[in-house]
């Protein structure tokens, strides 16, 4: 019996290795040291923290929502609440795995528990969020479940976690009316649609219907999707819409070219990759402009950019085999794509402003001589910093709430602006240091 534990134990402690070398982001070593001291001091088994999640946390947090009020405490109460949520749903992984306590039925019902609170929230959003839409969410969840219940793929993934969590706080957000300049059916029905392309590729690749070599046009689909919903957005004066939809293609568009490394692609990948940042990053932030400013200001802008981002895109194709992969020649079409919005969603009465704003970018973007750090190439160089998006998430969140959505534009704005034009400050300083030693050496002092 204890030769059968001690293999049990063994086979178990393998299992968890592999899946750490398959992890895309793996955990730094602090955090790994901090989750085994928090493991050591909970004295609870995984199982009973999430029957405390289940029959506890979510129903009181439900009934603390505006539509049933029957505890009373508003938006700081279920905030409270929903934070003790997601942390229970964190310790009762931690205490399973580091204990040696993870079961294929422990992590069933930890799925499981998450429902309700899904659904309660799903119920309450259905006068301003499309019901198929939701059902979907949730039957997208109910048939990864079921696939892992009959052995194809895992119920743990951090990625899918983040996602769905990000979701659920929006269903909360959009239920309660909470910052409701950030939390809109048009946002939240957003995030709805990137959670369903995810969980739907995730469930083709488990049925092993999705080859693992068309996994990147795959992202590549979704980023040109973003682009053609992005410019929908933009005719309706959701332009803020459009700048989320950039950034999750600017995503998509960031993942796809680490799966055509791992992965292989098809002989279309190069076209759809092109194509799809063609949409996305050139004529989507051209149709915000065009919208945001109207008339023949509006037409010239958004067509100039746009005819300057497709301008960067041949040039890039052209020079991929010649060029360093670990940098860009001129600024990234996304970057210039952000500052594009952004400058039209804070500047949209002053046409001369938003102008300049995207006259920088166009510029930057064909400054050829200029090497700016490819970004993804860095976090896959150093994935742990990967680890500071949440607190990103959160920091934007914060903003939003204490300046509304102009707050976290201004961000993306400045963050954009920064990347783009200290290279080009380091480099004139150079070459100002540079002409100032030449006129020394040729004037010597007697």
């Amino acid at each position: 019996m204890a030769h059968n534990t001690t293999e049990q134990n063994a086979g178990s402690s393998a299992t968890e290795t592999s899946r750490q070398r398959r992890r895309l982001v793996p955990k730094p070593v602090w955090v790994k040291r901090l989750e085994q001291r928090i493991a050591d001091r909970i004295p609870l088994h995984p199982n009973l923290i999430s029957a405390i999640k289940l029959l506890v946390i979510a129903p009181v947090l439900l009934l603390s929502l505006r539509q049933i009020d029957a505890i009373g405490g508003g938006w700081v109460l279920a905030t409270v609440l929903f934070a003790g949520f997601a942390a229970l749903d964190y310790l009762d992984g931690v205490v399973a795995r580091e204990r040696g306590l993870a079961t294929p039925f422990g992590r069933v019902f930890d799925r499981v528990t998450d429902y309700p609170l899904l659904m309660g929230l799903s119920y309450f959003c259905v006068d301003v969020i499309p019901v198929p839409l939701l059902a979907l969410k949730l039957g997208l969840d109910l048939l990864l479940l079921l696939l892992y219940v009959l052995g194809r793929g895992s119920t743990e993934n951090r990625l899918r976690t983040t996602i769905s969590y990000t979701t659920l706080f929006s269903l909360l957000a959009l239920s309660q009316a909470w910052l409701p300049l950030l939390f809109q059916p048009t946002t939240v029905s957003t995030l709805l649609y990137a959670n369903i392309a995810f969980s739907a590729t995730v469930v083709l690749y488990n049925l092993d219907v999705l080859k693992k070599r068309y996994i990147a046009d795959l992202l590549s689909l979704g980023n040109l999707g973003c682009g053609v919903l992005a410019m929908v957005a933009a005719s309706r004066g959701r332009f803020e819409v459009s700048l989320l939809l950039l950034l999750i293609g600017a995503a998509f568009d960031g993942v796809d070219g680490v799966a055509a490394r791992r992965w292989g692609s098809t002989r279309w990948g190069v076209y759809s990759d092109d194509v799809a940042d063609a949409v996305n990053f050139g004529i989507a932030p051209g149709v915000v402009v065009f919208f945001a400013l109207g008339g023949v200001q509006g037409a010239v802008l958004g067509s100039l950019f746009t005819l300057f981002v497709v301008g960067r895109l041949v040039f890039f194709t052209l020079n991929k085999g010649e060029a360093d992969p670990r940098y860009f020649n001129g600024v990234p079409s996304p970057v210039g794509g952000l500052i594009a919005i952004s400058a039209a969603i804070l500047f949209g009465p002053y046409p001369a402003l938003v102008g300049l704003l995207i006259g920088v970018a166009c510029a930057l973007m064909v400054s050829f001589a200029t090497l700016y750090r490819h970004l993804g190439r860095l976090l896959a160089e150093h994935r742990h910093l990967l680890m500071a998006a949440p607190l990103t998430i959160v920091v934007l969140l914060l903003i939003g709430t204490i300046f509304g959505v102009r707050g976290p534009v201004a961000l993306v704005l400045t963050a954009g602006l920064a990347y783009g034009l200290l290279p080009v400050a380091r480099a004139f300083a150079a070459a100002a240091q540079s002409c100032w030693l030449q006129r020394q050496a040729a004037c010597p002092r007697s």
